[in-house]
Parts: C-alpha cells; structure tokens; sequence
C-alpha cells in the first residue's frame, strides 16, 4: 500500500518519483490524508509548484534517498484543505 511509503517520505522529509496518469513525476512530499474518502498527496512538484494527487491513482512509487529541508513558499501545516490529516511536515 502507497500510504505507509507516503508516511515514511514525509516523516523523513524525502522526496517521491511514481507515475500518475501516465507522467513521471517527483515530488516533495507534505501532507498525506483524506479527502471525500480517497487518499490524497499534497506536494511540490518541480517546475510546476503545488500540486495534488490521489494515491489510488499513483503507480510505481519510489521514496528516494533525496531529501527537503525548508518548507516551499506558499505551504501552511494544517490548512484544512483536506476531511482528515494523516501525516504533515
């Protein structure tokens, strides 16, 4: 299961590679939870800024050794974008 590769990523500030609807991408990882019931990653994606993903729909997921120290501009802890928080930088 994605979740508990997602979890570890965020607790250890490491960024993720998989495939989502058939592009590659990497990501910083920074809050994991639920939404309408579906799973949901909120990250940095480079060169395209904030993004979010479902889980359900990510393939080949890698957490990377690569890592992130400082939050990206624009990133607020508990924003309460999402119905329940998993896992937060």
């Amino acid at each position: 299961m994605s979740e508990a590769l997602l979890r570890q990523a965020i607790r250890d500030r490491r960024i993720v590679e998989f495939r989502y609807h058939g592009e590659h991408r990497v990501v910083e990882p920074y809050r994991l939870g639920l939404d309408g019931g579906r799973l949901r990653l909120m990250g940095w994606q480079s060169r395209k800024g904030w993004r979010s993903f479902h889980a359900d729909e990510m393939t080949e997921l890698e957490v990377l050794d690569r890592t992130f120290f400082q939050p990206r501009e624009g990133y607020t802890r508990g924003d309460g974008a999402m119905d329940r928080i998993l896992a937060e930088v």
